[in-house]
């Protein structure tokens, strides 16, 4: 009898070890991404192109042969403590080998994830997460900014925005930003820049996260009749109610609403009525038609899984797990950080448009393997009309006057 239970015992033990063993088999990443808030619709399309690649590398074998991992954590809207949680739980206590983060933060996320060392991938976009990159840049080095910051990709609509075919009826433009740094970026390079060429910045005004009732500043905008509007807010609903109300009485005016234009919601929600709008994809590989015969073989497999185009953010994080998953693979260990980053850093990454390095402040300025992509919606969908560097036409596609300009 005692013999039974002594087996009994083994294989008791031996099964419930060999989970844990299964489990210290695989990679952990961290993926702390919105699930709930604001913010949430930029989370899931972040997170498309991080599964894609994760899948991919699985099915494939996986990294150092063993398969990866992902943890999540819902980063709400990238409140400080938040995001101090989501780093002590993934890289603390989970000991993730890598993090893709997407949209983290403004700084806050490279003081949180800058304490521990795995590699950090973020698409903050800010000259405020630089900032505080530089105050430590040994202590940081191991974050890594996807995208241009808001001055680079400022500059980059104000490029486009000024060469559209297009002649304007007059030289009023009126500017709409969030409080944030990313939003106040934005604003003031454009603000420099066309006043630079003679425009005047007939209104400005900052607004808060949850601003959907535009009827005072619409009033404003209808006295001004301004050539061109730009909204620089990063959040779907708020450009959503912005434009469904312009349109009950719109004026003479080019609607530009930059980054907001590329989350899926957006276009999702209101289909053709957004024609004519134009705004920006910062690191974006252009679609539905890509540049090279690798970025359309993308570009069907994502559209094949996800039943839509591509949204901000799909393209460049798959990017990210796989540069991140190719420098362990040279290094030979995950978790070798110090080596890891080290290679990152010195090597970049050959993407589907081709090489692609971070700078000195391991930000991923715009360059023609990860260019900024500048899209007009026409028939309910994105259509890229230039990529910058340099500001190009795209081919195949035009820009179009919106119809709701009366000459």
């Amino acid at each position: 009898m005692k013999k039974y239970t002594l087996m009994a015992m083994i294989l008791a033990i031996c099964l419930f070890v060999a989970p844990l063993a299964m489990a210290a088999d695989t990679i952990p990443v961290g993926v702390p991404i919105p699930m709930t808030g604001w913010a949430a619709g930029s989370g899931a399309d972040y997170f498309k192109g991080i599964k894609m690649a994760i899948d991919e590398l699985n099915e494939s074998g996986g990294v150092l042969g063993k398969q990866l991992e992902i943890f999540r954590f819902d980063s709400k809207g990238f409140e400080p403590e938040v995001v101090m949680q989501a780093a002590d739980y993934l890289c603390g206590q989970k000991k993730v080998a890598a993090v893709f983060a997407g949209w983290a933060g403004w700084g806050q996320d490279v003081t949180a994830y800058g304490k521990y060392d795995a590699p950090f991938f973020a698409d903050d976009g800010s000259q405020a997460a630089v900032d505080v990159f530089r105050t430590y840049p040994k202590k940081y080095y191991n974050i890594y900014q996807m995208t241009p910051t808001g001055p680079g990709q400022g500059i980059s609509m104000f490029r486009a925005l000024s060469n559209l075919p297009y002649e304007y009826p007059n030289k009023k433009m009126v500017i709409i930003n969030t409080d944030d740094s990313w939003g106040l970026e934005i604003m003031e390079t454009l603000k420099t820049n066309f006043k630079k060429i003679g425009w005047k910045i007939a209104k400005q005004e900052t607004v808060p996260y949850g601003t959907n009732e535009w009827g005072v500043i619409l009033s404003k905008i209808r006295r001004i009749k301004p050539a061109l509007i730009h909204i620089e807010i990063a959040s779907g609903q708020e450009n959503i109610t912005f434009i469904k109300q312009f349109l009950k009485k719109p004026t003479n005016s080019i609607i530009s609403i930059g980054w907001g234009i590329t989350p899926r919601e957006v276009v999702d929600n209101l289909g053709t009525t957004a024609d004519g709008i134009v705004g920006e994809m910062p690191a974006g590989l252009p679609a539905p038609k890509a540049p090279n015969a690798a970025g359309q073989a993308w570009v069907d497999k994502f559209v094949s899984l996800y039943k839509h185009q591509i949204p901000a953010g799909s393209w460049i994080f798959y990017t990210a797990v796989k540069a991140w998953a190719h420098a362990a693979e040279q290094v030979g260990d995950a978790f070798d950080y110090k080596a890891v980053n080290k290679y990152l850093q010195e090597n970049g990454y050959e993407g589907h448009q081709g090489l692609m390095k971070w700078d000195k402040d391991n930000v991923m300025r715009a360059q023609p393997s990860s260019p900024v992509v500048h899209y007009q919606v026409q028939k309910g969908e994105l259509v890229p009309i230039f990529t910058d560097p340099p500001l190009t036409p795209y081919p195949g596609s035009t820009f179009k006057v919106p119809r709701w300009i009366k000459k």
